[in-house]
């Protein structure tokens, strides 16, 4: 496949699920089209031989983890003669099949490729920022206790962009060097996007992040090298620092407050959720009241599971946050030093941070989540297969 070509294509769900309030503007339906429109161009691109299947396949421990999921969704909605479990069911079905369409297509491109086409969709992001703040100066549109959004990307969507693209920037800052510039300038936007979201999930995942690429650096290269790559490691606390000094001030004022809303989502989540085993109650049954008149799902998507979709349905939900530790047990077992192996464990890790961050998230079957996932983890398992 012509370079150029698989680059773009692999922009456009790059695009999508980082310009996850676009379903807003273009409806659901035009959202998931626009997916199943890129998925069924990749099918007929790229769709294997016969012979070639098993060369094709995605990892056993992903197809397991869909499948435990699908399972558990399957009976909670049969038990529970419950339709709404069926359709949410229906659309994991797509996403596992969005799924191998990425696997497809990263086992034809490279990581120059994946971060060409992240500059060109962080730089979509800011500008749709830009956009917002220029024709709506007053902050109408999505703005909520400080919390700042675009046209293209709401506050709780807008983090995901810096948040889970930035592990790829500081992989490549540190084998690549000589390419300081553009990846400080990616840097820089990407934590300018999580602190104007000013989500404390974002702010967790972004410490989480630095710890784990400080400890992998520092075990894969020795001291002496750590002392030389270490200060592009520093260049994100410097940043965040002086954007909480001069700027944004989230981090000290959202992060101090607690959150009495999913504490009392989770502790009540907890007794609905083992009343309703071993199958499950239904899609959106572990759910609490908390003063707002309807009930409100836990922020706890493995919790969530546990009481939607039964036992399996969690081991299913928990499967994805085994399959983004593997590719880095195989690293640290690997001998053989790779620069490679950075960028693997910084997608590996973004996958891992994002599975974590579910436990402070509700469960969803949407594209623009579970897009970073899809993404992530092909990208991490693709470089083993390709070897």
């Amino acid at each position: 496949m012509d370079r150029r070509l698989s680059t773009v294509l692999l922009g456009v769900p790059l695009a999508l699920m980082a310009a996850g309030s676009l379903r807003d503007l273009i409806t659901p339906l035009v959202y998931w089209a626009a997916w199943l429109l890129w998925a069924a161009v990749i099918a007929v691109l790229l769709h294997p031989q016969r012979t070639a299947w098993a060369e094709s396949r995605p990892p056993k421990c992903i197809t397991v983890s869909y499948g435990l999921l699908l399972l558990g969704m399957s009976l909670s909605a049969v038990m529970n003669q419950d339709m709404v479990t069926a359709y949410q069911m229906f659309k994991i079905i797509v996403i596992a099949g969005i799924f191998l369409m990425m696997w497809w297509l990263v086992l034809y491109v490279d990581w120059s490729q994946l971060l060409t086409a992240l500059y060109w969709v962080v730089s979509l992001i800011i500008i749709s920022v830009v956009f917002t703040v220029v024709t709506d100066p007053q902050g109408q549109w999505p703005v909520m206790g400080g919390r700042q959004g675009s046209v293209l990307a709401s506050y709780g969507v807008l983090w995901k962009v810096g948040a889970l693209f930035l592990p790829i920037f500081l992989a490549d800052l540190i084998v690549r060097p000589r390419a300081w510039a553009i990846n400080t300038l990616m840097i820089v936007a990407s934590i300018y996007l999580l602190m104007i979201d000013g989500s404390r999930t974002a702010q967790l995942v972004l410490v989480a992040t630095l710890i784990g690429l400080l400890f992998f650096t520092a075990w894969r290269s020795g001291r002496r090298a750590l002392l030389q790559k270490l200060p592009w490691l520093l260049l994100v606390p410097v940043i965040f620092a002086g954007m909480q000094l001069f700027g944004n001030r989230t981090f000290s004022t959202r992060l101090g407050e607690g959150d009495p809303a999913r504490m009392k989502l989770l502790n009540e989540g907890v007794p609905q959720a083992i009343d309703c085993l071993p199958m499950g109650c239904g899609f959106g049954r572990t759910a609490t009241d908390i003063g707002q008149g309807t009930p409100m799902p836990v922020h706890n998507a493995y919790l969530a599971a546990l009481g939607d979709f039964g036992v399996l349905g969690m081991l299913g939900l928990m499967g994805f946050l085994l399959a983004a530790c593997l590719p880095i047990r195989r690293v640290i077992r690997n001998p053989v030093r790779h620069n490679q192996d950075y960028f693997v464990v910084a997608a590996a890790g973004s996958a891992l941070a994002y599975g974590m961050s579910l436990m402070l998230n509700t469960f969803t079957t949407e594209m623009s989540e579970w897009g970073y996932v899809i993404l992530m983890l092909a990208f991490a398992w693709a470089p083993a297969k390709a070897n």
